[in-house]
């Protein structure tokens, strides 16, 4: 008993003086400088979200690394402009890197990330440097903190005196607590130039834009060229049978701060200028606390089929994304709801409308393939996933069967990300659909933003169709979220889309709000309103 006593001791000056020691040792060869004024916390819903703080007169001279302490919160964060570090200089021109390169991406915890400034590639003196800026976009609901941002004299270690301690009494993220969860971003592409980040020309202020060349993509298997009647253009977008805008910042984000009549009637007129002959209508099927959804929705349905459009009906319920400040739910049986809403709300459909049991369900979490928000899966992995999907579309048509409009609604159209619909930027599978629900849906819905990590539609599209050369394709969603020249990034993907098997396209937003948006206030057409109107009308 004596000799355990004794080695108990023993171990606990043992510890003691390595911890000592390795304190001595950062304090002397690491000199760090902390640049942020106050922690950054960055929440976002599908939109990118900035924040620039000023960098200290000098904190870079003569630095080499920046020291980043941050919690991703278990987000798997994407490349590009998606996940930007950016180093912004006197004269405007801005350095960027992707933080998705760098620590531990998914992780759920605080972790340190060390980025070299010449990953930064900034070809004029630091002393020159004056903001730094971080944003993040994100297509769910997500959530980031940025605690401590510093910088380091050259040096063995390269981390502070206070990072050593917490990294020594494992306080810090580890690799064991990441979760067992693949990674839905590209790898990282050493041999690329980093990304220089350049200002927005649009009269909003826009976040940055990463111009970067696209990274190439991995892929599997050999990739096949393309039959030449797969990748040409179409001769007139009215191949485009579905032509759709969104209204999702005028209806799923403004359910606590509805718009009057007036105002819905004059946003659809805009949507009837620009060619559009669906509107997406996003509202969740239940009432939070703050207003009524279900009496929203119907305003907006019957103001919809009154002129003229049929509807994208994209309802979610508030427990499977978590919004409204209604907990996430893995428990409740969603298919009941869904088709206990249609029974309940028939007057909203009309024969021809696209119905969506819910869009994008990928972003409520599959296990071991996708982020899980909030640590909550929806599905339990990439079976479960696809039986959902299929049951969901037999439970609706069933629904729709009992108040009369049983083969005469469009069902399915999720809107899948490239990864999930053919394993983008993913070496170890072609995506998780399987030939059933492929053949159960009859198309494949993409909701799509390839620019926001430095790829192309153009590029993506030919990817997708050389594993499904025969399946039609709708863009469920797309529009400019990175800002910049808008008219000149309509014109390059929407015309990108404009080929065979490409059947609809819905712009994410019309408006109001956000570099996408094509009107702004008083219904003021914005220079991306006429762009997407040539390939809607023309």
């Amino acid at each position: 008993m004596e000799n355990i006593k004794k080695s108990y001791i023993f171990l606990g000056f043992f510890l003691f003086f390595t911890l000592s020691v390795a304190t001595w040792l950062f304090s002397r060869f690491a000199t760090t400088q902390d640049i942020l004024a106050a922690p950054i916390s960055i929440q976002g819903a599908k939109n990118i979200v900035k924040s620039e703080q000023n960098v200290p007169v000098g904190s870079l001279t003569g630095k080499d690394t920046l020291v980043i302490t941050y919690d991703l919160h278990g987000v798997c964060v994407l490349n590009g402009s998606a996940s930007a570090l950016s180093l912004i200089a006197v004269d405007g021109r801005t350095y960027s890197v992707s933080l998705a390169d760098y620590g531990q991406n998914c992780a759920d915890g605080v972790q340190l990330a060390k980025v070299p400034l010449q990953d930064f590639s900034i070809n004029q003196p630091l002393a020159n440097i004056k903001s730094i800026a971080i944003q993040f976009w994100y297509p769910t609901k997500y959530g980031i903190d940025i605690q401590k941002i510093r910088t380091n004299e050259p040096s063995l270690l390269g981390f502070s005196t206070e990072e050593a301690r917490e990294l020594l009494m494992g306080k810090l993220v580890s690799q064991s607590r990441i979760p067992k969860i693949t990674i839905t971003r590209a790898k990282p592409k050493p041999s690329l130039p980093p990304a220089v980040v350049t200002k927005s020309t649009s009269t909003s202020t826009p976040p940055l834009v990463i111009t970067s060349p696209p990274a190439p993509q991995p892929s599997p298997v050999p990739q096949p060229t393309l039959p030449l009647a797969v990748v040409s253009t179409a001769t007139n977008a009215r191949t485009w049978s579905i032509r759709s805008v969104s209204s999702m910042k005028e209806t799923k984000d403004k359910i606590c701060n509805q718009d009057d009549p007036a105002f819905i009637n004059a946003w659809l007129t805009k949507a009837v200028e620009i060619g559009a002959n669906y509107v997406a209508l996003e509202t969740p099927y239940d009432d939070p606390v703050c207003g009524s959804s279900v009496a929203y929705t119907k305003v907006w349905a019957d103001a919809i089929h009154a002129r003229g459009l049929n509807i994208w009906h994209r309802h979610m319920p508030l427990a499977f994304e978590g919004i409204y400040d209604t907990p996430k739910d893995s428990s409740k049986n969603y298919l009941q709801l869904i088709s206990d809403y249609i029974k309940a709300n028939p007057t909203v459909f009309k024969a021809g409308d696209i119905f969506a049991p819910i869009p994008e369900p990928q972003n409520g979490g599959i296990s071991g393939i996708t982020y899980c928000p909030q640590n909550i899966c929806m599905f339990s992995g990439a079976a479960a996933f696809n039986k959902w999907l299929r049951d969901a579309m037999t439970i609706s048509e069933s629904a729709f069967a009992s108040i009369g409009l049983g083969g005469k609604m469009k069902i399915g159209y999720y809107g899948f990300d490239g990864f999930v619909a053919w394993g983008d930027n993913n070496p170890d599978w072609n995506g998780i659909l399987e030939d059933a629900t492929i053949t159960a849906m009859g198309n494949i819905t993409i909701d799509h933003y390839p620019e926001i990590v430095g790829d192309t539609m153009e590029n993506d599209l030919n990817e997708l169709q050389v594993k499904y050369p025969n399946t039609p394709i709708i863009i469920g969603e797309w529009g400019t979220i990175t800002g910049g020249d808008t008219v000149s990034q309509v014109k390059k993907s929407m015309q990108s889309a404009q080929r065979k098997n490409v059947i609809g396209f819905n712009y994410w937003h019309l408006g109001m709000g956000g570099n996408e948006s094509l009107i702004g206030d008083g219904m003021t057409n914005k220079l991306a309103f006429s762009a997407v109107k040539l390939f809607f009308t023309k």
